[in-house]
Formats: structure tokens, sequence, C-alpha cells
């Protein structure tokens, strides 16, 4: 009998509600941007030099790397005058504060 074919005939013939009066719901709905981890091979001479940078920014290594990313897509925007303006407004409005 195939595992899968084992299982089936566990659940059927048993009763897990004992199992289940333990265990909780999930109420809170996934949030709308989950976060995914993916492999990146690096250089170990890079992958220092990664590690010593986000360091320095008090940041964790992935944080670094996905505001690096993340500026990276956003090229496009800064070309945008307006975008620049807002972007120079915000700084200058941020550092006043």
């Amino acid at each position: 009998m195939a595992k899968l074919d084992e299982l089936a005939q566990y659940y059927d013939t048993h009763d897990m509600s004992a199992e289940m009066d333990s265990g909780h719901w999930e109420t809170e709905p996934a949030p709308p941007d989950p976060m995914i981890t993916t492999s990146l091979r690096l250089p170990k001479s890079l992958l220092d030099r990664v590690r010593a940078r986000a360091a320095e920014e008090d940041m964790k290594t992935t944080a670094w790397i996905r505001v690096l990313i993340e500026s990276a897509l956003s090229e496009a925007g800064r070309n945008n005058i307006e975008e620049r303006v807002r972007r120079l407004e915000a700084a200058v409005f941020k550092e006043s504060a």
C-alpha cells in the first residue's frame, strides 16, 4: 500500500477532533506582498564586502541587498523631473524637521 493510501486510511478511520481542539485557526489574512526567500550565489570576496557595507549601515545583509535592488528598479522614476523634485523636497523637509 502506498504511503498516501496509508495516510488516507488512517485519517478516514481515526477521530482527529482532540488534536484539532488543541490547535489554532489562522484568522489573519496573508500580507498583500509576502516576503519570498531566494538563493543568490556570490563570490566569497563580494559577499564579504556586501556584509561589511551592510554592517556599516547597521543593516542585515539581505535588507541591504533588497534596498539596492529596489533602488535600481526605481531608476526610471529618477529620470522624471517631477519625481526628482518630490524626492528632494521630501529630503529637505525631513532634514529640517
